[in-house]
């Protein structure tokens, strides 16, 4: 988390941190989906460590400055991972646009990342299902959609629709990772890594389909 988000919370380790995170599908007057506007919630230990550390900054900017100079540099961190989003339709690779519109705050003592993720092209979904896995490739960070207290369920708004063409409906599928694949990432030290994109196999699956 901290070479993402641009802290050194040299305290974590395996088991790592989290995210509780929520998604919202932006469509435009046509029907098209044009957007996944994310909302990113830290766990409370990382978000501890990142507010100590802005804390300690003596160059005269307030605590909005740095948590918006923190916003770019998140951005800019995951800029170069696809903004750890993998988004498809039908099973076919989406492209993303760049980030522009993003929001950082602390709120309930947790750190929270807000951005619009647009697609390259608007997507029309009459017929078809945009499906987007959010994860952390090293698995580092556990990414999860926003749950209830036992994490058994989704909460509603965790997967939304902003505008949507009559009949749309969303799904969050958890992921069903091999038990090899958790002993695998339950042996990780901190210091140590998986196989290339551990993450994916840890992934939930959100899913928009819209009627023909």
């Amino acid at each position: 988390m901290g070479m993402l988000l641009g802290a050194s919370p040299a305290a974590l380790a395996h088991p790592h941190g989290w995210v509780d995170m929520s998604v919202e599908g932006v469509f435009d007057d046509q029907g098209n989906l044009t957007a996944l506007r994310q909302r990113w919630r830290m766990d409370p230990f990382y978000s501890q460590v990142v507010m100590e550390e802005m804390a300690t900054v003596k160059d005269g900017t307030s605590m909005a400055q740095r948590l918006d100079a923190l916003g770019v540099e998140i951005r800019n961190n995951l800029a170069t991972q696809h903004n750890l989003t993998n988004i498809t339709l039908d099973g076919q690779p989406v492209t993303q646009g760049d980030v522009t519109d993003t929001n950082t705050d602390y709120r309930d003592d947790r750190l929270v990342y807000e951005f619009v993720l647009p697609l390259s092209a608007p997507q029309p979904l009459a017929g078809h299902t945009l499906s987007y896995r959010i994860f952390d490739p090293t698995y580092y960070i556990e990414m999860v959609h926003e749950a209830n207290e036992d994490g058994s369920q989704p909460l509603p708004d965790a997967l939304k629709l902003d505008h949507p063409p009559a009949g749309c409906t969303t799904r969050i599928v958890k992921a069903t990772p091999d038990p090899q694949k958790v002993m695998e990432a339950a042996m990780l030290d901190k210091g140590e890594n998986g196989e290339p994109n551990l993450g994916r196999f840890f992934a939930e699956t959100g899913e928009i389909s819209c009627p023909a």
